[in-house]
């Protein structure tokens, strides 16, 4: 498998990426809050073959720097860093997104708004707004944080919407999270309190101004989605389907490595939604 290995400078950012594989058409990958390029491992070995897969991490997560200026990373900022790396990275004028959990609110944000720039889009746990259950969840880890017991935080969230992925996963989101140094902590606060203030995407977001075919999954049992506002903003993409996988909850193909056929079957369809 050909690897290409570099970086982008993004204002007061740089932003690491690795290409996997040659093939003309390119899939981007944007990944959740916190979650490192590493989380779409499985999916790279699944679509190479067909595609050219690029992954990168966001500012304030992995590998990623903050040159200068404030831990917070702003949501305009993180727009410009996903636009910087698909002109970097596209072979063609024309990408595929795959998106996971925060990562489908960037998607769909640049889909919406560059809507010649994106053919095909996934966005899997598509969070179109907060419910309770996440709410009380930042507000635990936020506590946590303020009192300094960061090592309770991921397991927090393992307890929320991490249940059912392998035990080795859980084991290393607590690593991951305990390693945290106090800037990465910052970072990770102040983009819990953008979502608490962002309650409704679609005021964020003109959906129906989405061109690209669109793949709208979701777990059954995943708690922190707004379930019924899901099915309300899927009506508002043109060009959308919506799957709703039983027995399933956030993490998606890391808990069911099945739903990759899912994904295959709508990459691979020349079918509209």
């Amino acid at each position: 498998m050909k690897v290409v290995k570099g970086s982008i400078r993004c204002d007061r950012f740089l932003v690491p990426y690795r290409i996997y594989g040659d093939k003309p058409d390119t899939i981007v990958c944007i990944s959740g809050a916190k979650q490192t390029m590493a989380v779409w491992r499985s999916f790279v070995k699944r679509f190479v073959p067909s595609f050219s897969v690029v992954v990168f991490d966001l500012p304030g997560t992995g590998r990623a720097e903050i040159l200068s200026g404030a831990p917070q990373v702003t949501f305009e900022e993180q727009q410009q860093v996903l636009l910087d790396v698909i002109g970097d990275t596209a072979k063609t004028d024309k990408v595929v997104l795959a998106a996971a959990s925060w990562g489908t609110i960037l998607a769909a944000y640049i889909a919406a708004k560059y809507p010649t720039k994106i053919e095909k889009m996934i966005l899997g746990s598509f969070g179109v707004s907060t419910n309770d259950t996440i709410l009380e969840l930042i507000h635990r880890g936020q506590s946590a944080f303020k009192t300094g017991d960061v090592e309770n935080i991921a397991p927090l969230m393992i307890e929320c919407f991490g249940q059912y992925i392998p035990e080795s996963q859980k084991q290393q989101m607590i690593s991951q999270f305990s390693n945290m140094d106090e800037k990465e902590l910052l970072n990770f606060y102040e983009h819990c309190e953008f979502v608490k203030t962002s309650r409704d995407i679609s005021k964020l977001i003109n959906l129906r101004e989405i061109e690209a075919k669109t793949l709208v999954i979701c777990g059954e049992h995943d708690t922190i989605l707004d379930h019924d506002g899901i099915r309300a903003a899927v009506t508002k993409i043109p060009n959308c389907v919506y799957k709703l996988v039983p027995d399933t909850g956030h993490f998606l193909h890391w808990e069911k490595p099945s739903i990759l056929d899912t994904y295959s079957n709508f990459l691979h369809s020349t079918e509209s939604a």
